[in-house]
């Protein structure tokens, strides 16, 4: 799919729900185990447009509840592309730039790192979760 183009929020929550094949209530249950319950009903009412402006909590419940990160979900529901870079990673890009290049490396294999490790903490509470 083009991400240039903006999608609504209540195309994004259709598209994310029916790629992982989660129904309503599965959205409403993994938003609980979150900590941010969103109702089904809500859900459906903001993928028919009825629901034009969720509440923070909504938002963190409806990313939560699609599995998404919850950036993501604030972004499109800002009416943003996802292709638009945030202000944190346009920081994160100039500080880059300023490094010179042997930091740069440095600065990947740290990134790196941390990512591999996150992964693997997701995978555990993954993991933990289905058992």
């Amino acid at each position: 799919m083009n991400r240039q183009r903006r999608e609504s929020l209540a195309d994004y929550v259709k598209r994310i729900r029916n790629h992982a094949r989660l129904s309503l209530s599965d959205v409403e249950r993994q938003s609980a185990h979150g900590g941010y319950k969103i109702a089904g009903s809500y859900v459906s009412r903001i993928e028919n447009g009825v629901a034009r402006n969720p509440s923070k909590d909504k938002l963190i419940g409806l990313a939560k509840g699609l599995g998404m990160p919850e950036e993501e979900v604030f972004v499109v529901a800002r009416g943003k592309s996802l292709d638009e870079p945030t202000a944190r990673e346009q920081r994160l890009l100039s500080y880059f730039r300023e490094l010179p290049r042997e930091r740069q490396d440095n600065f990947m294999r740290i990134a790196h790192t941390l990512h591999r490790e996150h992964a693997v903490d997701s995978k555990k509470k993954k993991d933990k979760r289905a058992v």
